[in-house]
């Protein structure tokens, strides 16, 4: 009995690395969008609630009800933990990229021996473990981004309610 077993078909492997390269390529991109979205809420955010202080100062001042103060410091805690979300999205990980022992690997006759598909398909298995990791960290990221961002427009609306109360009361005196 004569058992072959199956090789693999090198433009196959050529074209899984390649597509896998893209991925890789694309992943990076959502990794630094997500870096730039959380940036600016942060930023946003933060320049809104240092307004929002003294606008809010004025409106308390204004009204001196448990109402008013409830409205701004709601108002203020949302931008607040908007920034605080925004910076959590940016913390720095740890990603998993072809490892340094990996790579020193390469200039060995055991390696230089190898099959060129055979070194592809061990590039590809490595990159695919990275780009797992990378994904499922982004998914994370982009669930701290949109609360964030949710953050953002809940401390608006309040900051508005606020400027709009202000204003009528200020009008009608």
């Amino acid at each position: 009995m004569s058992v072959v077993e199956p090789q693999p078909n090198p433009e196959t492997v050529a074209a899984l690395l390649d597509v896998t390269w893209r991925i890789v390529e694309s992943e990076t991109a959502r990794t630094d969008a997500l870096d730039r979205k959380a940036s600016t809420v942060a930023t946003f955010a933060s320049l809104v609630a240092t307004l929002t202080a003294t606008l809010g100062l004025r409106f308390v001042e204004r009204f001196a009800t448990s109402w008013a103060l409830s409205l701004f410091v709601a108002g203020l805690g949302a931008l607040v933990l908007s920034v605080v979300f925004s910076v959590v999205a940016l913390l720095p990980r740890e990603y998993l990229s072809l490892g340094i022992a990996y790579l020193k690997r390469f200039p060995t006759w055991a390696e230089i021996r190898k099959a060129p598909e055979q070194v592809r398909g061990e590039t590809m298995r490595g990159l695919v473990e990275a780009v797992a990791r990378e994904r499922e960290a982004n998914d994370h990221k982009a669930g701290w981004v949109r609360w964030a961002f949710l953050l953002l427009l809940i401390g608006l609306v309040l900051i508005a309610v606020e400027a709009g109360t202000l204003a009528v009361r200020m009008v009608t005196g």
